[in-house]
């Protein structure tokens, strides 16, 4: 069996930057005030890139990002035609590749259920100090506006390290909530990385009541986060941040370091880092990491979803055990 590969994309939302609204810098490190909107053309160049090169893995959709509406009712700023067309893309073309699951409700502030207010903590602090009492409504109401949207989710993705504070409770609340808000027994979600460990894989996180959970960490850094704090696009530099994931040769790079201890590689970027505030240049890094990926590791690596992951552990639950951290 190749050894499974995948790509963590954090943060998307329909046109707004989530990472604007929560920064806590109004500018980018040379000093450019950070873009509050990405234009759908964008998405749409994404979905070419990973429909070339065949990448699979997990996409967030916020679902209520930076307390601006909720991509039912709709998001201020952001036209409705404009919200539609994005969600419409993400179900035909990011979907049939990528696992999509929401970055709980805002990724900023969190919201009190019963009022659909804003809290004056953001969703990481308020999460620290919860129990399953409250973590099961708030991750449901997440699961299911996704799947309200048509847009289908058995797992979740924490804004920063939401819940590894009470990491028990937490893992059991996802659980619960998928099942609850979707039926289903197995559950995906993303909150750790294992970047430096050797034989990193995803683990069975818990079971209970004939649920299970699987815990997908990041296995790479994102060092396409680089690109939004500098103006350059030239391709040298493009080069040079891709080389850090995987050299041109294919025999070196973070990518490789991984395959070589024995673990998968699951990479990890951020919207707002393929973005680059507005220049794209993330996105060329991750159309030249793909290429290398295709030309250099075809005959050692599998493109995987979440859900593809978690069945593959779910086969063969004995060799996927919890790490000790």
């Amino acid at each position: 069996m190749k050894t499974p590969i995948s790509w963590i994309i954090d943060d998307p939302a329909p046109v707004i930057s989530v990472y604007c609204e929560h920064s806590s810098k109004p500018t980018t490190a040379d000093g450019r005030p950070h873009i509050p909107q990405y234009p759908n053309s964008m998405l749409f160049d994404f979905c070419d890139i990973i429909e070339r090169h065949g990448i699979r893995g997990k996409f967030s959709v916020i679902p209520m990002p930076a307390n601006k509406g909720d991509i039912i009712n709709g998001i201020e700023g952001v036209e409705r035609a404009d919200l539609d067309e994005w969600l419409d893309c993400v179900k035909t073309r990011v979907m049939p590749a990528f696992s999509v699951g929401p970055e709980m409700l805002t990724h900023h502030k969190a919201v009190d259920l019963a009022t659909g207010n804003a809290l004056e903590m953001n969703e990481r602090d308020w999460a620290s100090t919860q129990s399953r009492e409250t973590l099961i409504p708030y991750i449901a109401k997440a699961v299911s506006m996704l799947n309200e949207a048509g847009l289908h989710s058995i797992g979740v993705t924490s804004p920063w390290d939401f819940g590894i504070e009470v990491e028990s409770e937490y893992e059991y609340s996802i659980s619960y909530a998928v099942e609850q808000a979707t039926g289903s027994k197995k559950a995906w979600f993303f909150l750790r990385g294992l970047r430096d460990r050797p034989n990193a894989k995803p683990w069975v996180a818990r079971e209970d009541d004939g649920r299970t959970l699987i815990s997908i960490p990041a296995t790479t850094r994102d060092y396409i986060w680089a690109t939004i704090d500098t103006p350059r696009t030239d391709d040298e530099y493009v080069c040079e941040i891709a080389d850090q994931l995987i050299t041109a040769d294919g025999k070196a790079g973070h990518i490789i370091r991984v395959l070589e201890t024995g673990g998968y590689p699951i990479l990890i970027t951020h919207w707002q880092s393929l973005m680059s505030n507005g220049l794209g240049t993330g996105l060329r890094v991750m159309d030249e990491v793909g290429r290398r990926i295709k030309e250099h590791l075809s005959d050692r690596v599998e493109w995987m979803s979440f859900e593809q992951i978690t069945d593959l552990v779910l086969a063969d639950k004995e060799n996927y055990p919890k790490p000790v951290f």
